[in-house]
């Protein structure tokens, strides 16, 4: 199944509501000070996306200095997604005519189904994601073509699964919006920024039918690094920081960095020897965002980029390294529905 199936609950805090508090400051609504943020939950948003995801993992031998890395056939997607009062929903699937590349590349399958939220307090995100289909992304030349055409090792065996969680806190919630940028139930009027600390665990496996290093590749790596199973337990925390900076009262420029560190059980299954290797270790992770758009008080358009990654040093001669990610072009538009409704009924 080429089409991509993705559905994402966003469910966003109650402190969102526009109530007043008894504070004194006439700017604070709920704890917000609406100088800085301004609230859009009670519109319905209907939002078009176009979205590009990448899943790759890279094997580097150490002692050699080679490394191997394999990636999914990314597709491009469409999307459509509405949201109201903190409550959403997304859907994406892949149009033939946009993802014609399988001849190059060979096919790749993929599902993902996720919960998440950009909190006023906290920002979450529930996922379990599954693969097959992985081709190199270094090509070879192709003996006698003169075209300089390259050829990709294709294993439609290898597949993946990941599945985890991740929970941050926001500092600066007074102030700073987390949805203005991505989730757009909420404009930033002003820039601000917060400090973050967060907490994650993510359960990562690859398998396949034999050993993941094309034939003609095996003799640049060492036998005890070749696995056709390998995966890896991860617990760890983080710390980082995210400013959203706004220019010309409607148009915004986040940039959000959240480095990590781990505590991870590193496993995997030789391919020669069908022995189990298990071990445990410190490993470094490392979340990074970034949107740039326009946002006014009916409509917005945008474009963001997500990206995680993760190195896992196994042992002193090799290390994998995984890494996924999404790029999101957005354009949305927020409908008032009982003010609409009337308007209509009074024409």
């Amino acid at each position: 199944m080429r089409n991509i199936i993705i559905l994402l609950l966003f469910i966003s805090e109650g402190s969102f509501a526009m109530k007043y508090t008894a504070n004194n400051d006439s700017t604070l609504c709920n704890g917000i000070d609406t100088t800085c943020i301004e609230s859009c939950r009670k519109l319905l948003m209907a939002k078009l996306v176009l979205e590009g995801r990448y899943n790759k993992f890279s094997v580097t031998d150490n002692s050699f200095g080679k490394k191997l890395e394999y990636s999914i056939n990314s597709n491009t997607n469409l999307g459509f997604g509405l949201t109201y009062k903190g409550i959403g929903f997304e859907f994406q699937f892949a149009p033939k005519s946009l993802n014609n590349d399988n001849a190059l590349y060979g096919k790749s399958k993929q599902f993902s189904i996720s919960s998440s939220a950009n909190g006023r307090r906290f920002i979450y995100d529930v996922y379990l994601r599954s693969s097959q289909g992985f081709h190199t992304t270094t090509g070879s030349k192709i003996a006698g073509d003169t075209t300089g055409a390259l050829a990709y090792y294709y294993r439609p065996d290898i597949k993946n699964i990941n599945l985890g969680m991740e929970c941050v806190y926001l500092f600066n919630n007074k102030h700073f919006s987390s949805s203005a940028p991505y989730n757009f139930t909420q404009r930033q009027k002003k820039g601000a920024g917060t400090m973050l600390l967060g907490s994650f665990f993510s359960l990562y496996s690859i398998n396949a039918d034999s050993v993941i290093f094309p034939d003609s590749l095996r003799d640049r790596f060492k036998p005890e690094v070749q696995f056709k199973d390998a995966g890896n337990l991860v617990w760890g925390v983080s710390f980082g920081y995210t400013y959203t900076f706004v220019f010309g009262k409607y148009w915004f420029f986040n940039l959000y960095t959240l480095p990590g560190l781990s505590i991870q059980q590193y496993f995997s299954t030789n391919a020669y020897s069908e022995q189990t290797k298990s071990k445990v270790s410190l490993g470094f992770a490392f979340q990074s965002r970034a949107s740039f758009g326009f946002n006014k008080p009916r409509y917005f358009l945008g474009l963001s980029f997500l990206g995680n990654n993760y190195t896992i040093n196994n042992d002193k001669s090799s290390s994998l390294n995984y890494k996924y990610g999404s790029i999101r072009l957005y354009y949305g538009y927020r409908f008032n529905l009982r003010k609409d409704y009337l308007t209509r009924i009074a024409k």
